[in-house]
């Protein structure tokens, strides 16, 4: 279970405060967003959903007010900007829009982060369950050995199926569960296909290779499909990286030569900053597509 969420700024026990002592406004926001409270019940963060709403509005907050400080100084620095107060303002309350929108969102990309762990390590823990179920091992007790093998989420996921057919939930209804509750589309695959094959009495070891075959399947495609997209997002890296910063010069010295446009130091700083902006967001967004099956 997380103890924080990484861009909130307060604690557990501080958004628990903010949530009685802002609830109203709190349960206002939170149901605008209907989502949220699964969202966190399912990423196991125990606070309510009207104390994370209260709690996203007070850490944006904070947010902006830096941001507010930091372009003030900035501003009143240069001191040639007209109304520096209103365009710090300004900044400051789209940056407060923006980190609020980020903090309600980022439970769910916390769960899509999850889902992706869970697919990395299915694979495996489903070969070890067909191993065990062709040696003869019962499927309880081959997910049971899965469950304390350490495959982290899908090791989680097991063991609540694990304490559901032991408080007395039929082995078939407990997989049926665990389908309906995992966010990885991996799991569900699998879980449904072990399910279609009890209930149709097919022989468990050919279904449970055949699932492990198709997930193979599905994680190749993955990685391929990722493959075919990196010689694009590399393309676009090198045009941030080399084509804008001196392209963008070229430019400015042929527009300096028709007009009182000139090559400043604070153009070719845009142009510099430009360029490293746009390598962010691809290297970031590079990371965050790369399928996590075979590394970290």
């Amino acid at each position: 279970m997380p103890e924080r969420v990484p861009v909130m700024l307060l604690s557990l026990n501080a958004m628990r405060g903010a949530g009685r002592r802002l609830k109203i406004v709190g349960k206002a926001i939170a149901n605008l967003f209907p989502k949220l409270g699964p969202t966190l019940k399912k990423i196991g963060l125990d606070v309510e959903p009207e104390a994370y709403a209260a709690s996203s509005l007070i850490s944006s907050f904070f947010y902006g007010l830096i941001f507010f400080v930091m372009i003030l100084g900035v501003v009143l620095y240069r001191g040639t900007i007209e109304e520096p107060y209103n365009i710090a303002l300004a900044s400051g309350i789209g940056m407060w829009a923006v980190m609020f929108m980020l903090h309600i969102l980022y439970p769910g990309i916390i769960l899509k982060k999850i889902a992706a762990k869970e697919s990395k390590d299915l694979l495996f823990a489903l070969r070890e369950i067909m191993i065990d179920v062709n040696s003869g091992v019962s499927l309880f007790w081959a997910v049971k050995n899965a469950a304390g093998a350490g495959y982290r989420y899908v090791s989680q996921d097991f063991q609540w199926v694990v304490e559901q057919i032991e408080s007395g939930t039929p082995e078939r209804e407990a997989l049926r569960n665990l389908a309906l509750k995992t966010e990885s589309e991996y799991m569900k695959r699998a879980v449904w296909q072990v399910v279609n094959a009890l209930e149709s009495g097919a022989a468990l070891g050919d279904a449970l290779s055949g699932i492990v075959e198709t997930v193979e399947e599905y994680i190749y495609r993955d990685i391929r499909n990722y493959s075919a997209n990196l010689n694009f997002l590399i393309l676009i890296y090198m045009f941030a990286a080399a084509v804008v910063p001196s392209l963008g010069i070229t430019f400015l010295v042929l527009l300096s030569a028709f007009s009182d446009f000139g090559v400043t130091i604070e153009a070719v700083m845009m142009l510099v900053a430009i360029s490293v902006v746009i390598q962010i967001i691809m290297i970031g967004y590079m990371g965050a597509t790369r399928p996590e099956i075979f590394g970290g």
